[in-house]
């Protein structure tokens, strides 16, 4: 898939996330209504090379339950040929080249509730793991809420 066309399909799954975030409750069954206007949810998408799987293994799942405690969600946790094999999460190739060893979305009510979650002294600790074992960049991008 190309770098345009991957792009094509986070910003469809994203999308697709956006309409039925607008529907759910924020984070511990609260709105996420400020003002009379529902603000868009946070979403930081990842594309992860991982370079030692064994210690990706202790970093994913040592993460998931710091991802929950502060209020995020994932949305896709997907894995390419090499690293995952389960048909349901495996990355599907698109047009183009662009083929990440992991795509990782999730979720967040609101940017300060992300970094909260980033600065938190858990996933500082958890983050260790992910920094000894796989390469990655990310974007950070808010719901489009329309208007």
């Amino acid at each position: 898939m190309t770098h345009g066309g991957g792009l094509m399909l986070v910003l469809i799954l994203l999308t697709a996330a956006s309409l039925h975030a607008q529907n759910d409750k924020g984070v511990h069954g609260r709105d996420t209504i400020r003002s009379g206007k529902a603000e868009p949810k946070v979403f930081v998408v990842l594309d992860v090379t991982v370079h030692d799987s064994a210690l990706y293994e202790q970093y994913r799942t040592a993460v998931e339950p710091v991802i929950k405690k502060y209020g995020g969600r994932y949305l896709v946790r997907s894995g390419a040929k090499s690293f995952d094999q389960h048909p349901d999460t495996r990355l599907i190739e698109g047009e183009g080249k662009w083929a990440p060893d992991r795509l990782i979305i999730t979720q967040w009510e609101s940017m300060e509730q992300f970094q909260t979650f980033v600065k938190s002294e858990e996933y500082v600790e958890v983050a260790k793991l992910r920094a000894n074992s796989a390469t990655s960049k990310s974007v950070i991008v808010k719901e489009y809420l329309n208007p």
